[in-house]
Protein backbone atom coordinates (compact mmCIF):
# COMPACT_ATOMS: atom_id res chain seq x y z
CA UNK A 1 0.00 0.00 0.00
CA UNK A 2 1.13 3.44 -1.14
CA UNK A 3 1.67 6.25 1.19
CA UNK A 4 -0.94 8.02 -0.56
CA UNK A 5 -3.48 5.34 -0.03
CA UNK A 6 -2.66 5.13 3.28
CA UNK A 7 -2.79 8.57 3.71
CA UNK A 8 -6.50 8.16 2.24
CA UNK A 9 -7.70 5.52 3.99
CA UNK A 10 -6.35 7.25 7.45
CA UNK A 11 -8.97 10.76 6.71
CA UNK A 12 -11.55 7.96 5.46
CA UNK A 13 -11.63 6.18 8.35
CA UNK A 14 -11.30 9.03 10.82
CA UNK A 15 -13.94 11.27 8.96
CA UNK A 16 -16.53 8.65 8.96
CA UNK A 17 -15.51 7.90 12.72
CA UNK A 18 -16.22 11.42 13.56
CA UNK A 19 -19.38 11.54 11.93
CA UNK A 20 -21.17 8.69 13.75
CA UNK A 21 -20.16 10.34 17.30
CA UNK A 22 -21.79 13.58 15.80
CA UNK A 23 -24.35 15.47 17.87
CA UNK A 24 -27.83 15.48 17.42
CA UNK A 25 -30.40 18.62 18.27
CA UNK A 26 -33.52 18.68 18.83
CA UNK A 27 -35.79 21.71 19.55
CA UNK A 28 -38.96 21.76 21.84
CA UNK A 29 -41.47 24.86 21.54
CA UNK A 30 -44.00 24.94 23.77
CA UNK A 31 -46.53 27.72 24.95
CA UNK A 32 -44.72 28.05 28.33
CA UNK A 33 -41.02 26.80 27.32
CA UNK A 34 -38.57 26.53 24.82
CA UNK A 35 -35.81 23.80 25.06
CA UNK A 36 -32.53 22.35 23.37
CA UNK A 37 -31.64 18.86 23.83
CA UNK A 38 -28.19 17.79 22.46
CA UNK A 39 -28.12 14.13 22.01
CA UNK A 40 -24.13 13.47 22.85
CA UNK A 41 -24.40 9.48 21.98
CA UNK A 42 -23.14 7.66 18.89
CA UNK A 43 -25.85 7.51 16.10
CA UNK A 44 -28.15 4.36 16.74
CA UNK A 45 -27.67 4.14 20.25
CA UNK A 46 -30.82 4.26 21.93
CA UNK A 47 -29.77 4.16 26.18
CA UNK A 48 -27.51 7.69 26.20
CA UNK A 49 -26.35 9.19 29.38
CA UNK A 50 -24.82 12.25 27.71
CA UNK A 51 -27.70 14.48 27.15
CA UNK A 52 -27.89 17.75 27.33
CA UNK A 53 -30.56 20.22 28.11
CA UNK A 54 -31.11 23.93 27.52
CA UNK A 55 -34.35 24.98 28.90
CA UNK A 56 -35.86 28.86 28.80
CA UNK A 57 -38.80 29.57 30.76
CA UNK A 58 -40.76 32.74 28.36
CA UNK A 59 -42.37 34.20 31.24
CA UNK A 60 -39.29 35.57 32.16
CA UNK A 61 -36.57 34.46 30.11
CA UNK A 62 -35.04 32.55 32.80
CA UNK A 63 -33.01 29.43 31.75
CA UNK A 64 -31.22 26.32 32.98
CA UNK A 65 -28.98 23.79 31.57
CA UNK A 66 -28.64 20.24 32.86
CA UNK A 67 -27.05 17.13 32.22
CA UNK A 68 -29.59 14.07 32.11
CA UNK A 69 -30.29 10.80 29.56
CA UNK A 70 -32.92 8.75 27.92
CA UNK A 71 -35.72 7.09 29.40
CA UNK A 72 -35.94 3.32 28.37
CA UNK A 73 -37.38 0.01 29.62
CA UNK A 74 -36.90 -3.41 28.94
CA UNK A 75 -33.28 -3.13 28.66
CA UNK A 76 -31.16 -4.82 28.19
CA UNK A 77 -33.30 -6.67 25.67
CA UNK A 78 -35.00 -4.56 23.29
CA UNK A 79 -34.63 -1.18 25.30
CA UNK A 80 -37.56 0.85 24.01
CA UNK A 81 -37.26 4.30 24.03
CA UNK A 82 -39.59 6.47 25.91
CA UNK A 83 -38.18 9.76 26.68
CA UNK A 84 -35.41 12.34 28.13
CA UNK A 85 -34.78 12.79 31.88
CA UNK A 86 -32.31 15.66 33.67
CA UNK A 87 -32.21 16.15 37.62
CA UNK A 88 -31.24 19.25 39.57
CA UNK A 89 -31.22 18.63 43.29
CA UNK A 90 -34.98 17.67 44.35
CA UNK A 91 -36.17 18.67 40.78
CA UNK A 92 -37.19 16.61 37.61
CA UNK A 93 -37.01 17.80 34.29
CA UNK A 94 -38.64 15.01 31.76
CA UNK A 95 -39.78 14.68 27.92
CA UNK A 96 -42.05 12.40 27.10
CA UNK A 97 -43.63 11.87 23.54
CA UNK A 98 -47.59 12.68 23.73
CA UNK A 99 -49.74 9.80 22.97
CA UNK A 100 -51.69 9.55 20.25
CA UNK A 101 -50.04 12.67 18.29
CA UNK A 102 -46.64 11.95 17.03
CA UNK A 103 -45.71 15.43 16.52
CA UNK A 104 -46.24 16.59 20.27
CA UNK A 105 -43.74 15.84 23.73
CA UNK A 106 -44.93 16.76 27.16
CA UNK A 107 -42.38 18.42 29.28
CA UNK A 108 -42.73 17.77 32.89
CA UNK A 109 -40.68 19.81 35.67
CA UNK A 110 -41.60 17.94 39.44
CA UNK A 111 -40.00 19.04 42.50
CA UNK A 112 -39.87 16.38 45.42
CA UNK A 113 -42.77 14.22 43.02
CA UNK A 114 -44.83 16.58 42.86
CA UNK A 115 -45.84 18.76 39.15
CA UNK A 116 -44.61 22.34 39.47
CA UNK A 117 -44.85 22.98 35.88
CA UNK A 118 -46.30 21.42 32.66
CA UNK A 119 -46.57 22.23 28.66
CA UNK A 120 -46.46 20.44 25.79
CA UNK A 121 -45.15 21.15 21.60
CA UNK A 122 -43.49 19.94 18.77
CA UNK A 123 -40.04 18.38 19.23
CA UNK A 124 -38.13 19.08 15.76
Amino acid sequence: MTKTHRLFLFFFLATTSALSYAKSVSYFEGKKFRATIEYGCSEGNVSCNKVHLTSIKKADKSSIKLNGGTININCPDTCDFKGYNFKNGKYNYSFYPSIGNDDLWNYIVTLNGKVIAKDSGPMK
